[in-house]
């Protein structure tokens, strides 16, 4: 068996990490090396990482001397930590592992199975359901990604009933990175200055610039519906707020215009404005600072040029070839789920101040 080496980010992960580890250390696959991130959680959730890695019966459980437990100091960001656990780890395929996640037995077996089936095969996704629920019948959370014309992305499957729907194998345009299966050498292949993930990112979105920045490089990504996995979403130390708002616009900017192909941009260019123009309007209602990090866009423009001269120079299949995973976008399905969004985050409101 081919050693995977799993990667799991922490901070003030406690309310889930203690099933997260247990599932990890229940896995049929015995070629797992484990390295545990903390980055600098309040909570204890990295003395429990900790004690964990010390427990004599785990380092008989996982390969390669571990587990191993590295404390930073300060939140780094999950780009940055997973840089740095990958890094340290000597595993042929790399796990990024989100500590609301929790792993059906078999899911690192068989999602290595699946990656390892064909030599450009760069990553995979499993079906992650959504909790509470521990069944098969869960809704579900991804079964990879979708990237729109407009230059959004979405989890595939998101909210659909998760025994009945995405039964097949198939390929997808890229994978969620709460759970997902990368291969080294596909990692190597698409860093730039040494980054596997941008570490400008700090978190958010810096999958879905994996996905892009491996399909420039003519890597694919295979979805396994066997490997079953339940994600909160949410639940890893991050909430709705200023910070995810903040990362989730500047993020999604950056990305585009690291990987973005300008004839393709101006193609799409009329879905595009209208998008920005609907999620700036939003944000001005919800979240006004957010808009703020349009600056830090600005700052960061000089380094993100320079990654994309890198990223484009290395490209191998021509932006016409990519713009097939860029599918029409549902606008009136947007607007009605924000919305009703909208709608109960009055209803709660009303509620509390009752």
């Amino acid at each position: 068996m081919t050693l995977v080496s799993v990667v799991v980010i922490n901070f003030n992960g406690m309310r889930d990490l203690a099933g997260c580890l247990d599932s990890l250390a229940s896995q049929d696959c015995s070629e797992i090396e484990l390295l545990l991130v903390d980055n600098c959680s309040t909570d204890g959730s990295g003395d429990l990482m900790n004690a964990f890695a010390a427990d004599p019966s785990n380092r008989e459980r996982f390969a390669a001397g571990s587990p191993r437990f590295i404390a930073n100091t300060t939140n780094t960001g999950f780009s940055p930590a997973l840089n740095q656990g990958i890094r340290s780890s000597s595993g042929e395929l790399v796990m990024p592992l989100n500590t609301d996640v929790v792993l059906d037995r078999s899911f690192i077996s068989s999602l290595a199975t699946a990656l390892l089936k064909e030599s450009r095969n760069g990553s995979a996704s499993g079906k992650l359901l959504r909790f509470p629920a521990w069944d098969r019948d869960s809704v579900i959370d991804s079964a990879g990604h979708f990237i729109f014309k407009n230059r959004l992305a979405e989890n595939i499957g998101e909210g659909e009933g998760g025994s009945a729907s995405f039964l097949e194998p198939r390929e997808v345009f890229g994978t969620c990175g709460a759970a997902a299966l990368y291969r080294r050498e596909m990692l190597e292949d698409i860093q730039v200055a040494g980054e596997y993930f941008d570490e400008d990112f700090f978190a958010f979105w810096e999958d879905v610039d994996v996905d892009w920045r491996a399909r420039i490089r003519g890597w694919k990504c295979v979805y396994e519906p066997s490997a079953i996995g339940w994600h909160r979403r949410g639940g890893a130390g991050y909430r709705k707020s200023l910070l995810v708002e903040r990362h989730n616009y500047k993020n999604r900017l950056l990305m585009i215009i690291k990987n973005d192909s300008p004839r393709s941009y101006m193609r799409n260019l009329p879905g595009i404005a209208i998008t920005e123009f609907m999620k700036g309007g939003a944000l001005l209602v919800r979240c006004p600072r957010a808009l703020l990090s349009l600056l830090e866009v600005a700052k960061l423009l000089p380094r993100t040029l320079k990654k994309r001269r890198v990223i484009q120079s290395r490209r191998v299949i021509p932006a016409r070839e990519l713009d097939k995973w860029f599918v029409p976008f549902d606008y009136g399905k947007w607007m009605k789920r924000h919305l009703l969004n909208r709608g109960e985050m009055i209803s709660a409101s009303g509620r509390a101040i009752r």
